[in-house]
């Protein structure tokens, strides 16, 4: 429960009501006299006066949680339903509803650089436990991404780990450039991209579509690279509804942009062989499509997957695994520190 005990859905934000219809599997919660003191826009950000400068919500046990300043507004919503495959089996996901702003844009939060002796030391490099990284870098929202850092991690040799660590940039920062080629079939992952741009508009594109320094001619202040694009240009990729090729049921991550500012992620937990099935990639496109995405990517998914609620893990992808796999970065909405003015 919250430290302002507020139990209610702002019921303004838009979003609710495309989740309520897409994924009609928990009630609306009563308004309460203290949530109604509140006052949202149409994109569920605080508005006018109100008693306090942020309002946040958080139901565990019914797979809700909300957030909302005057520049950011986050909704993540739970479904938990039995497979169509195997009922004994659970398919669980999260739905997240993100209006960001010039004020709260898509951040990236990463280890310190590394090695620091080195020439050419660079953050998110190191690995290390999620929680160790919000501890550093606190975030009111956190989500697993493409793990750039593993693919750059020097090994025996000099030599990194993948032979294609794919476009990436950070906050600007090129990471890495080496890429795969589009024309040729590509292994997993295919290394695809999304960029993300100051006006808060994004792009998803194949691997090899540009090079770093035209990415940041264009202005980009972050590449993903994991794949393959889910959504380009308002239409779905058609080689991700191969189920041949993209046959397998597993935790997924994947985020979207229906306009710019306004973003969803989905999120799945589960393997093959576990109680929770995960997800198949065919689903994940056809989910971000139904709920408006115009641009989406495949992040990096399986033990990777995790998420974050005000610095609480809410979601472990693997949930057979005691611990939560290391990582160099993470996205994340509303740094706590800027807010603190640090």
């Amino acid at each position: 429960m919250p430290g302002k005990k507020l139990l209610a859905l702002f019921c303004a934000v838009l979003a609710l009501s495309i989740f309520m219809e897409a994924f009609a599997v928990l009630p609306a919660f009563a308004e309460q006299d203290d949530a109604s003191a509140f006052h949202f826009d149409e994109n569920g950000f605080l508005t006018g006066e109100n008693p306090e400068d942020e309002f946040w919500f958080e139901d565990s046990e019914n797979g809700l949680w909300q957030y909302a300043s005057a520049s950011l507004a986050v909704t993540i919503r739970r479904t938990r339903e039995p497979s169509e495959k195997n009922k004994k089996r659970i398919k669980e996901s999260f739905i997240v509803d993100i209006h960001a702003s010039p004020e709260s844009p898509l951040s990236a939060i990463m280890t310190d650089p590394y090695p620091p002796n080195s020439k050419n030391p660079l953050p998110g490099r190191r690995q290390d436990k999620p929680t160790v990284l919000l501890e550093q870098h606190p975030a009111v929202f956190a989500v697993s991404d493409d793990m750039y850092g593993l693919r750059i991690q020097k090994v025996a040799g000099g030599k990194t780990r993948y032979d294609f660590p794919g476009v990436v940039i950070r906050s600007g920062i090129v990471m890495s450039s080496k890429t795969r080629n589009s024309a040729k079939k590509r292994a997993w992952p295919n290394m695809d991209t999304l960029a993300v741009y100051p006006d808060g508009s994004m792009k998803a594109f194949v691997c090899d579509a540009y090079t770093p320094e035209e990415y940041l001619a264009q202005g980009a202040v972050h590449v993903f690279a994991f794949g393959p694009v889910l959504i380009s240009d308002g239409k779905i990729n058609e080689d991700v509804l191969d189920t041949k090729k993209y046959r397998t049921y597993e935790p997924r991550v994947a985020i979207g942009m229906v306009e710019p500012w306004h973003y969803i992620i989905v999120a799945t937990a589960g393997r093959p062989t576990s109680k929770y099935l995960g997800a198949r990639m065919d689903w994940l496109a056809q989910t971000l499509y139904d709920l408006g995405c115009t641009e989406a990517l495949n992040l990096d998914g399986g033990g990777t997957t995790c998420m974050a609620f005000r610095n609480q893990i809410i979601l472990q992808g693997d949930y057979s695994s005691k611990k939560l796999r290391n990582v160099g970065s993470l996205i994340a909405f509303g740094l706590m520190e800027a807010a603190a003015g640090e």
